[in-house]
């Protein structure tokens, strides 16, 4: 999706100039003087084994022998040590083989000019397989790895390359990961952002918090566009005054080599992932460096790319585009449930006590609260209602019509949206068009994800963290309370949402929007069906066409977990967790006037981000006052910049926030105080 439009722009190493340009002949009439270039003067310089790319302020040297990177910006040095154990699989004659990058049986480096950006481009060929004899032929595989400074910024840029004919890249980790251990903190967007303390004395790893003992292994990778790993993809780092930043231009196929053990320090870089079983097109990475910065630095930075790749659409414009976005402003929201029916093949059904897996309250059941509630002051409020399908919550995905007969039917639901739209309440649907249910009367195994063969172990989110197994190509997982589920080809979701949309529409049923559920929250999918195949990116496009339809045609856009590639579609994301290190608001930082995040309005976190409240039916009279006051500020700072984020004190107790008008935020964790200023 992302990579589409930047494999366009990336600096392809086949395409880069490694030699000075060529004399033209000079046409009657123009100038004999030649014209200064406007690019950096960059100088690129051999000394053995190693490649000297000099700008003004940075110097980048590259070690041939090992690929091993020195950086110096600014006057503080960051090294990025040569890999010491492979960081290349590939796959020939069927076979998977883990690889050096140094290892190249041939190497070939030289500068590399394209006009705006000056550095060195690596040819690396010939591998051999381990134990290879003298007399089999080298890997039919060639990488071009360039690396240059751009801009008068000097940042420092990387784009892979891969000749694939017989042999595949599976996986290639390059640039080399930082030495992070004289670094003072990890900067890193996991869940809405965090900082990880070089010496963090406890195992920390972005995405798989601790196990329960007994559950089952978490497989999960660390990858982009998994809200709980990667919200942005970028990350960085702090040392002294100084602080740079790794910043992923093409990551729909990217992931992360991370580790972080008890005590520290902590090893990540960019890990570069098969699309459909090859390297494919151009991959990209950015780093960047600050003379003076921190973690609020690296996100206005990510925020600038943001905005000039696309991915940053305002609130502003959105409303613009759809006015009853800004009714969503100051207005809190609560999640009202119609049907819980879980199947007892989920791992979620209570077999102790089989009561707690059925509970239904009716459509005029719950149309009648929404009166009371009026009646009691509450002036205004948005419903996203769960559990409305035919068997209730996660039920039978994609299949969810007629609404739940038992609480009242088509009937009964029009009329709760005709008592919504009476009350000036907004109503949205929570629904979801990726898990596929093998009970929905629609389910047909040709029509779900297939995955590239029966042996490897299931690669599918979240089966990988709950539990999965695999019917020959097909992964599996009976987490959710539908029970057993595989997930739907990303080619057929817009066809269901668009059947389901228009039948609740002829029936008078008119919402103002959609919640689709796990689509900001899981990795995109790869299918290798022969009959519909997608790659990731192929993914994304078609939930970015679910959402877009929403808009199109009833109004709001919910997401869960708003992650960056979600941002110019959703209107509004569901609440997350604070992280487990040190929680800092990047995601905030940067697109904080762009999306709408609701917070429980007793958690401190909602008011320093500037959210909106969010509280279940029976909490709602017994926090009124604290809802009042975020909704209140939510109304002030919803559609402004974040502009900045500090911590007061050295136990990370007191931190505030700023707002482009001024607007000061400070909590006070200890005390539980919250100061809005002015």
């Amino acid at each position: 999706m992302r990579s589409s439009a930047l494999r366009r722009a990336a600096c392809s190493g086949l395409a880069c100039a490694t030699l000075a340009p060529a004399a033209w002949a000079q046409a009657p009439g123009e100038p004999s003087v030649p014209r200064e270039s406007i690019a950096p003067r960059v100088a690129v310089a051999r000394e053995g084994s190693r490649h000297r790319v000099s700008g003004a302020r940075t110097t980048a040297t590259l070690d041939e022998a090992d690929l091993g990177l020195d950086v110096v910006a600014g006057g503080t040095r960051w090294s990025f040590p040569g890999a010491t154990t492979p960081d290349l699989l590939v796959k020939s004659q069927g076979q998977e083989v883990a690889l050096r990058l140094a290892d190249a049986g041939r190497k070939v480096v030289g500068p590399c000019r394209t006009g705006f950006r000056t550095g060195v481009k690596v040819d690396l060929s010939e591998w051999r397989r381990p134990g290879a004899t003298r007399t089999e032929p080298p890997l039919d595989l060639t990488l071009h790895l360039t690396l240059g400074l751009e801009s008068h910024e000097e940042e420092l840029v990387f784009d892979v390359v891969a000749e694939e004919k017989g042999t595949q890249v599976r996986q290639l980790d390059w640039p080399p990961a930082l030495d992070a251990s004289a670094v003072d903190y990890t900067v890193l967007p996991a869940v809405r952002g965090q900082l990880l303390p070089r010496d963090w004395p406890q195992d920390f790893d972005p995405i798989r918090p601790p196990r329960a003992e007994g559950a089952p292994p978490d497989t999960s990778e660390v990858q982009s566009h998994v809200i709980e790993s990667w919200s942005m993809s970028f990350w960085g780092f702090k040392k002294g005054a100084s602080a740079m930043m790794v910043l992923v231009e093409t990551p729909d196929d990217a992931a992360y080599r991370f580790r972080h053990p008890a005590g520290g320090p902590t090893v990540i870089g960019p890990r570069w992932r098969a699309s459909l079983g090859r390297l494919g097109y151009p991959r990209t990475a950015r780093m960047c460096f600050f003379d003076e910065g921190d973690y609020v630095t690296l996100a206005k930075r990510y925020r600038r790319h943001a905005m000039e790749t696309g991915l940053f659409v305002s609130l502003r414009e959105k409303i613009a585009r759809t006015p009853l976005v800004r009714s969503l402003v100051g207005t809190p929201l609560t999640r009202l449930s119609i049907l819980r029916n879980l199947k007892e093949d989920s791992q979620r059904y209570d077999r102790k006590d089989p009561s707690k897996n059925y509970s239904l309250t009716t459509f005029d059941e719950r149309a009648g609260e929404l009166r009371a509630l009026k009646a009691r002051g509450i002036g205004k409020l948005h419903v996203c209602l769960t559990g409305w399908p035919f068997l209730g919550y996660d039920r039978q995905h994609p299949d969810e019509l007629p609404p739940a007969e038992a609480a009242g039917g088509a009937p009964g639901m029009k009329r709760l949206a005709d008592a919504c739209r009476e009350l000036s309440f907004l109503l949205t649907l929570h629904d979801q068009y990726r898990d596929y249910y093998v009970d929905a009367p629609s389910y047909d195994p040709q029509l779900a994800i297939h995955e590239e063969d029966e042996v490897q172990p299931p690669q599918a989110f979240p089966g990988t963290r709950f539990g999965t197994f695999k019917k020959g190509r097909i992964p599996f997982m009976t987490h959710w309370d539908g029970g057993t589920q595989t997930f739907l080809s990303p080619r057929y979701m817009l066809g269901h949402l668009r059947q389901n949309y228009e039948w609740l529409l002829a029936h008078g049923i008119r919402p103002d929007g959609a919640y689709l559920d796990v689509f900001g929250y899981v990795p995109p999918d790869e299918d290798w069906n022969e009959e519909h195949p997608a790659t990731r990116s192929d993914n994304l496009r078609e939930r970015a066409a679910c959402y877009t339809w929403v808009r199109e045609r009833l109004g709001l856009v919910g997401t869960e977990a708003a992650c960056d590639w979600t941002i110019p579609y959703a209107h509004i994301s569901s609440p997350l967790r604070p992280g487990r290190a040190v929680p800092v608001p990047l995601f905030n930082l940067v697109y904080h006037d762009a999306i709408l995040t609701p917070y429980n309005p007793t958690d401190l976190h909602g008011f320093l981000n500037g959210g909106l409240p969010q509280v279940s039916l029976a909490d709602l009279e017994g926090n009124l006052d604290r809802i009042r006051q975020l909704a209140a500020l939510h109304e002030r700072v919803a559609l402004l910049e974040m502009t900045s984020h500090a911590f007061l004190d050295p136990r990370f107790r007191k931190e505030r926030t700023t707002f482009a008008d001024g607007t000061t935020v400070t909590v006070d964790w200890d005390a539980d105080t919250v100061t809005v200023t002015p």
